[in-house]
């Protein structure tokens, strides 16, 4: 009981501190010309900033990845409330399952994932290869976005992770799909991807 009361309090937590925010969203239509075409795509953030995110896009058919841990059982109970789908596993536990499920999501038409590449213990804003490989695998675009709130709280543990106050302004940004070609190494493409969600945040970050 307690812990459906636990689900239910952040849930309603996460809409008041993001619902009376105001929102600028930029870049909308780079997500919308591949739903228009019923195209797949991997949708990535950094982890400290998820929850404007997961705020943003809520009941809108995407899909998450949590991980095995209680703290994504938690992530995962949630976000059903608000929604989403999820697909189990992590680099630690369950990973290599929940990428060969992603694949086959992937290969159909109308997929929509969401990862933090960061994620869920870092490096702060290093990127797994995990979004890159699914995207070479499947021939999907990643798209950057960023959410930042004008004013948050911050707390700090291996990374910074904004909570954005009640009232604030909030800036999207959704960056152009990247596509990879087969050729290109992963090392290569996490660089692009580690400076395009940059590059992303700055543009959020700026007049928010």
């Amino acid at each position: 009981m307690m812990y459906k009361i636990k689900t239910f309090a952040l849930k309603l937590v996460i809409n008041f501190l993001y619902g009376f925010n105001s929102w600028e969203v930029v870049g909308e239509e780079n997500i919308q010309n591949l739903v228009s075409k019923n195209k797949s795509f991997i949708l990535v953030t950094w982890h400290g900033k998820v929850l404007a995110v997961f705020k943003y896009f809520a009941n809108k058919n995407y899909i998450g990845l949590a991980s095995k841990s209680k703290d994504g059982s938690l992530i995962v109970d949630v976000g059903i409330k608000m929604g989403y789908k999820f697909v189990r596993g992590s680099s630690g536990k369950g990973g290599s399952e929940a990428y060969k499920d992603m694949i086959k999501l992937l290969q159909k038409p109308s997929i929509q994932l969401i990862i933090t590449p960061d994620g869920p213990t870092g490096p702060e804003h290093i990127p797994k290869p995990g979004a890159v490989r699914l995207a070479r695998e499947s021939g999907v675009p990643i798209v950057p976005v960023i959410g930042h709130a004008s004013k948050s709280w911050k707390f700090q543990n291996w990374h910074t992770f904004y909570i954005s106050k009640p009232f604030s302004r909030t800036k999207m940004v959704i960056g152009d799909p990247i596509y990879f070609d087969a050729e290109q190494s992963v090392e290569e493409c996490l660089d692009i991807v580690k400076n395009a969600l940059s590059t992303t945040d700055k543009k959020a970050s700026s007049d928010a």
